[in-house]
């Protein structure tokens, strides 16, 4: 796939996700593809933020902070909260009658992590030049996170119901912060809360 062909794939999954991952599919990526574009997904949106916090270090330091600023470690984090997606996807998914796969939920994890890199990349330049607008980017990165999760989810599972998926979705974060919360504090790594 060319460089173009991405710009063209990222139009045609902000406008038919259906589409898009009916394309994806087309591709047939191998298992082990599969876990290098994640990886790379992972490490590129790892490398972005340690260009950040290079650029602009956070006032206040936590263990979480601390922890996150290894680039190596951050990366890991990242590779494994999009496996636990693409887990969380797939299950949820086909909880309630979906017909995803996880080769095709880690794909799709991994392609909405690239988009958002390409917007981290933009957010960054934009830090630099126009400062307020960087705050309003994060908003658009947040807002589009969202909506391409529950338009692929849908289209990953033949699901025809967005309101539906999006409340799965909800549900789902809900669950998986709550594991993620029971794990951070069990290793200690919560930050601290002022009284």
């Amino acid at each position: 796939m060319k460089f173009g062909e991405l710009g063209d794939l990222v139009v045609l999954t902000l406008r038919t996700p259906e589409r898009a991952v009916r394309l994806l599919r087309d591709l047939d990526f191998g298992m082990a593809e599969r876990w290098m574009i994640a990886l790379l997904a992972a490490c590129l949106s790892s490398l972005l933020a340690g260009i950040a916090r290079q650029m602009f270090p956070p006032i206040a330091s936590d263990p979480l902070s601390a922890i996150l600023s290894v680039p190596l470690t951050l990366a890991g984090l990242q590779f494994a909260a999009m496996v636990l997606s693409a887990v969380a996807v797939t299950v949820i998914g086909r909880a309630f009658g979906g017909k995803g796969e996880f080769a095709d939920a880690l794909v799709l994890v991994a392609w909405v992590e690239l988009i958002l890199v390409g917007l981290q990349a933009v957010q960054l330049v934009l830090m630099l030049l126009v400062p307020p607008t960087a705050t309003l980017m994060s908003l658009v990165a947040f807002g589009l996170s969202i909506y391409l999760t529950i338009a692929l989810t849908k289209a990953l599972h033949g699901f025809t119901s967005t309101p539906k998926v999006a409340l799965g979705f909800i549900g789902g974060v809900f669950l998986v912060a709550t594991i993620l919360s029971i794990l951070a504090a069990a290793f200690g790594i919560l930050p601290e809360v002022s009284p």
